[in-house]
């Protein structure tokens, strides 16, 4: 006998469900008014902080099988189901006939303990096309790409589940990792730019024709690409590569919007976006091999000993480094260690070392109100002057120039 409690304070909604399972399921399940030892439990959803309500619930009953029920005003809410991995969601005033078929599957995986997320000829349990009929997909998207990106999706069956809002032509194999900042603040303010929106909206026109997804942090935007099979890398299909080096130029000349993105290679299988994520990251973060505002994870050695001297340099950059003493840490002559190293990573051992203390300038420059006479000192430089013009190099404006700029938010 399975025990079902709800969590419902809308009396007539209420009646209604206690009266149809009674009907149709009386031999199997009992209602009970305490949620104590439950098996299921159907939860209302009339406002937002309904669902930290259901959090905490299913924080205390673990083994239960939540169904929300949720007010149709709060569709847009409907992400969280899959943010909190719940299987089913019904919406008002759901029908007889899909909530008797939600409950019904509901025990059935508890018969079995075997919890999935759909069928091969069903998309999502909680909706039929009566349901989702003129509703946007949009959410579900997101919702559900962010999970995938963060490596919660693990099994095929999920991915069975996406088929409702990701079709098969729009699922990405390729991430870019987009950062900048704006050259003059005070000009955006004064003609009311939203340097996020501006950008958005010129790779979206870039990219038109082809299937690119946004997703928006606070600090970073990644934008998803499809890659055509015929490619193995964003690098080698030079159509799209050419598209963002376009949007990073008409970007800077026509806004002062200054961008940096990296890019992670190409996974054809979904379950492994997630590392291009990750790669991508990585990329925007590692010395370029070519160019600074574009850089491929498949550019950053792989060289386990050239790694090692990564972790050397940028633990004791600030200090009066050289090449021998780095090279001592892998055991290689000086000329050997300087070829490998200008072939592993398209610079020299003198360049990388530069570009990573202007990687902690950059930092230092953004989040503490040191003078840049202390940051110069603290990075090792004899004099100010040296090091600005060794900034100015590297990064395209002074250290007070770069102070003035704003970085982007996207969200």
């Amino acid at each position: 006998m399975f025990s079902i409690w709800l969590g419902i304070e809308d009396e007539g909604e209420r009646g209604k469900l206690a009266a149809w399972i009674l009907e149709e399921c009386q031999e199997d399940c009992k209602l009970v008014d305490q949620e104590n030892d439950i098996h299921i439990a159907i939860i209302e959803v009339n406002k937002w902080h309904d669902w930290v309500k259901i959090h905490r619930f299913r924080k205390r009953n673990k083994s239960c099988r939540i169904i929300p029920l949720l007010d149709p005003s709060l569709l847009h809410t409907s992400p969280l189901a899959i943010e909190f991995k719940l299987t089913y969601l019904l919406v008002k005033s759901v029908k007889k006939r899909i909530f008797l078929r939600t409950l019904k599957r509901a025990i059935e995986e508890i018969e079995s303990e075997n919890t999935r997320f759909a069928e091969n000829e069903e998309v999502f349990h909680h909706f039929d096309a009566e349901q989702i009929a003129g509703q946007n997909a949009l959410p579900f998207r997101e919702a559900f790409l962010r999970r995938l990106l963060s490596g919660d999706v693990k099994t095929e069956e999920e991915l069975l589940q996406s088929r409702f809002f990701l079709t098969g032509e729009a699922v990405p194999n390729a991430v870019c990792f987009i950062q900048g900042f704006v050259r003059c603040p005070a000009k955006r303010l004064e003609e009311g730019m939203q340097a996020s929106m501006v950008i958005h909206d010129f790779l979206k026109s870039k990219f038109a024709g082809f299937a690119v997804t946004f997703l928006s942090y606070r600090k970073h935007l990644l934008m998803l690409l499809q890659v055509p099979p015929e490619f193995s890398s964003v690098k080698h299909w030079k159509e799209g590569e050419g598209r963002i080096l376009e949007t990073i130029d008409s970007l800077e000349n026509e806004y002062g919007i200054q961008l940096y993105i990296g890019v992670g290679s190409v996974y054809r299988e979904p379950l492994m976006l997630h590392h291009s994520y990750k790669e991508a990251c990585k990329a925007r973060r590692t010395s370029p091999y070519e160019r600074l505002q574009l850089r491929y994870f498949e550019e950053i050695t792989k060289d386990m000993q050239i790694q090692k001297c990564f972790e050397y340099i940028s633990q004791y950059c600030t200090e009066d480094l050289s090449i021998k003493q780095v090279a001592d840490q892998i055991n290689l002559s000086v000329p050997y260690f300087s070829r490998i190293f200008k072939q592993e990573t398209g610079r020299s051992f003198v360049e990388y070392v530069t570009f990573v203390r202007m990687q902690r300038a950059v930092w230092m420059l953004r989040h503490t109100d040191h003078t840049v006479e202390a940051i110069a000192e603290e990075l090792g430089y004899n004099t100010p002057n040296y090091f600005s013009g060794t900034f100015k190099k590297y990064v395209g404006l002074s250290p007070r120039d770069y102070r003035a700029t704003e970085e982007i938010i996207f969200v």
